[in-house]
């Protein structure tokens, strides 16, 4: 029997504990041997949030792409103001989606760290394996 993530497209990861503070690459999903991954969306979950006067909001960019990991989303701002917070965020439709490899890295690179006092994200990928 095939597994879900081949029948239809699935939460494939979540890492929690990210830090959108601090200029950083966070591995999000590992392609398993012998498969293609194709992403769908992120989600992003504020889990902690403090403002501190905050001016500055987070830029990231995620993809599978070694040098910059933005080829699935590039430098969008997270506009974050307070705890459990959700976006969810995708390529425009009619947009070419990067296919992953076995062994890519799917990452999600902060380019600009917000200035809030704290901000911490989880992330949740979507995808399908091929």
């Amino acid at each position: 029997m095939s597994d879900l993530k081949e029948l239809s497209f699935a939460k494939v990861a979540t890492v929690t504990g990210i830090d959108a503070k601090s200029v950083a690459t966070t591995e999000l999903y590992v392609v398993p041997a012998g498969k293609t991954f194709i992403p769908i969306m992120v989600v992003i979950r504020v889990t902690a949030f403090t403002s501190g006067g905050k001016t500055v909001q987070a830029i990231a960019s995620f993809g599978g792409n070694a040098a910059t990991y933005d080829d699935f989303l590039n430098s969008v701002t997270y506009t974050v103001a307070n705890v459990d917070y959700f976006q969810m965020d995708r390529p425009a439709d009619a947009t070419a989606v990067p296919v992953q490899a076995a062994a890519d890295s799917f990452r999600l690179s902060i380019e600009t760290g917000s200035n809030a006092t704290t901000e911490t994200w989880a992330v949740d990928v979507f995808g399908y394996l091929i």
